[in-house]
């Protein structure tokens, strides 16, 4: 037998001895080299991704804002104030940060400058996930494979094209450059990483709360990857910090937390506290979230269509959960490809309401362990057959790059989201009720009220949609439908307060001068120390006619908020009257 071959034999019984035990070469290149000498040796593959990502989502630059960006950039005040960035509600935050800096050289005019940075956002994860993998594997080839199927997932899309979606992919970045300094900490065993890896999740978890916790998830699979043997040198003298850091962050995190559940219980039907029923959330989520990865053909921003039966959906998580436990004992690398899936999305899957129960965002960083997956599969059956495994791998690169570029035409503008949006999830209230939105900023009411009132359909008690349907009622003159829209609404939310503006306000129109009074009273009972809300009583005074009382109110706001200038204003008007009786 030749030199060759023996070398061979050896070097494959060598790596199949490796993945039996879970432990990797302790002088591997790829983390002598780090993370620059990755780069440098492998730049030619990299240009190659980049460009392809780029031919992918040039036509998403083109896209509008859209949804949440108005509230983030086009409507934000705070948006070119630099100081906010120092403030507790925004320290740190990369989302407010790049938008701040996007703002303060291009203005708010052109959504193309936030589209760019978000592209550009998302070569940096290709960059970083590629040296991820290369490293946590020790394997160019299924480094390579894994990054191009990464590239061209589907279900990225809402991430890269959107721009509030960004968020998700500064996580990533900030998550695996932690995960990759841990790495190299552990490795190398200096404290020059450690204290990186420290920093990058820092600045992951200033920029959004409870998803920057996948880290501990991740290292505890990397753990199990590797063996705890080797890592028993330097773990042994940092492992107490882990728990330590995370009740730490834990407890920065709950404010914030409860403000999640708020906006998230607002938009689930019904109400139902603060925790989904696990019994339902884990089986459907988790089968929903593979089946977005396999078959990304129903994309939608709101996921609410869960057809799949109950019982489909806990077959489907069993046998999820018996290949990791096979694969644990078996082969590690499709232990750790398929634990990462929802090691990375785990804090989103939190049985507490922080967020929705499904949202192709969340699964951003998750989808690198499936396309890892995916490369294994690929890889090993390309060492039995020769034309299979490349006709799949092809398959999936097109399929990919066709679905994503024309998931890209479903962000271009509010309109055709929505319209996308409810064709997928016809049973999203939301969805409705955003369209309604839309139609109205297009002046077509006919429509807009159909759009909210199929919202309530859908949610029978979803306030804000009888709101917005009695707000499109008021302006084509129908008073009277506006009326019972808005009563219905604090009927169901008694603390809208815009619906009694707005209630007051017809009010006024028809003389219902009582009506205006008692609207009023309740409105000002819903926060006795808003001085607008004690304008609005001086106002009803004054056009029923008791001028008095109107003057008394005013002035009595001007004793506790002296600059209020509409009570400055209205004073000073009724006392020019000589009518006015004091």
């Amino acid at each position: 037998m030749s030199q060759r071959k023996i070398k061979k034999l050896k070097k494959e019984s060598q790596v199949v001895a490796n993945e039996e035990s879970g432990l990797l070469s302790n002088t591997s290149p790829y983390i002598e080299i780090g993370f620059w000498g990755v780069v440098r040796k492998y730049w030619k593959f990299l240009t190659i991704l980049l460009v392809l990502a780029s031919l992918l989502y040039f036509n998403s630059l083109a896209g509008n804002f859209v949804s949440d960006d108005y509230a983030s950039i086009t409507q934000f005040p705070n948006i070119g104030d630099f100081w906010y960035m120092f403030s507790k509600d925004s320290y740190a935050n990369s989302m407010y940060m790049t938008n701040h800096f996007i703002y303060s050289f291009f203005g708010s005019d052109s959504p193309i400058p936030y589209h760019f940075v978000s592209f550009v956002s998302y070569l940096l994860v290709l960059v970083v996930g590629f040296v991820f993998v290369l490293t946590v594997f020790e394997n160019e080839t299924l480094a390579m494979v894994a990054m191009l199927l990464f590239t061209v997932m589907p279900i990225h899309v809402e991430a890269v094209s959107w721009i509030s979606g960004r968020l998700y992919v500064l996580l990533a970045i900030y998550i695996l450059a932690s995960m990759l300094n841990f790495i190299y900490f552990i490795n190398r065993g200096k404290y020059k990483n450690l204290i990186l890896s420290f920093l990058f999740f820092v600045l992951a978890f200033q920029t959004d709360k409870p998803r920057p916790f996948a880290l501990f998830f991740i290292i505890l699979i990397y753990m199990f990857f590797v063996g705890w043997n080797r890592l028993k040198k330097y773990f042994s003298k940092i492992w107490w910090m882990l728990p330590v850091v995370m009740v730490v962050f834990v407890y920065l995190a709950i404010p914030y937390t409860n403000v999640r559940i708020d906006v998230v219980n607002s938009g689930i039907n019904g109400s139902g506290g603060i925790f989904y029923d696990p019994f339902f959330q884990y089986p459907t989520a988790i089968a929903k979230y593979l089946q977005l990865l396999w078959f990304p053909i129903d994309l939608t921003l709101y996921h609410t269509m869960y057809v799949i039966p109950i019982w489909l959906n806990w077959s489907i998580l069993i046998v999820y959960l018996t290949m990791l436990v096979y694969f644990y004992f078996n082969d590690k690398r499709y232990f750790f490809a398929l634990a990462f899936i929802f090691a990375a999305a785990a804090p989103s899957m939190a049985p507490v309401k922080v967020s929705w129960l499904v949202a192709e965002r969340y699964m951003f960083l998750g989808s690198l362990g499936f396309a890892i997956f995916l490369a294994l599969i690929i890889l090993d059956l390309s060492k039995y057959l020769k034309l299979i495994p490349s006709v799949l791998f092809i398959s999936l690169l097109v399929f990919g790059m066709v679905r994503t570029f024309l998931r890209n035409s479903d962000w271009t503008t509010n309109h055709d989201l929505w319209v996308s949006t409810c064709i997928v999830s016809p049973n999203s209230h939301n969805a409705w009720n955003n369209i309604g939105d839309d139609y109205d900023k297009l002046k077509d009411y006919s429509n807009a009220i159909k759009g909210f009132t199929q919202s309530t359909i859908v949610k029978p008690n979803y306030a804000d949609a009888y709101h917005n349907r009695a707000n499109i009622f008021y302006k084509v003159g129908r008073l009277d439908l506006a009326r019972e829209s808005y009563q219905t609404a604090i009927r169901l939310n008694p603390n809208l307060y815009q619906t009694y503006m707005s209630l007051i306000q017809i009010d006024l129109m028809e003389k219902k001068f009582d009506l205006a009074l008692a609207n009023t009273n309740r409105l000002i009972d819903s926060d006795r120390n808003n001085p607008q809300f004690k304008y609005i009583l001086g106002v009803v005074y004054v056009q029923s006619g008791d001028l008095a009382k109107g003057v008394e109110t005013f002035e009595s706001i001007l004793k506790t908020n002296p600059d209020f200038e509409q009570a400055k204003k209205a004073l000073a008007e009724l006392e020019k009257s000589p009518t006015t009786k004091k």
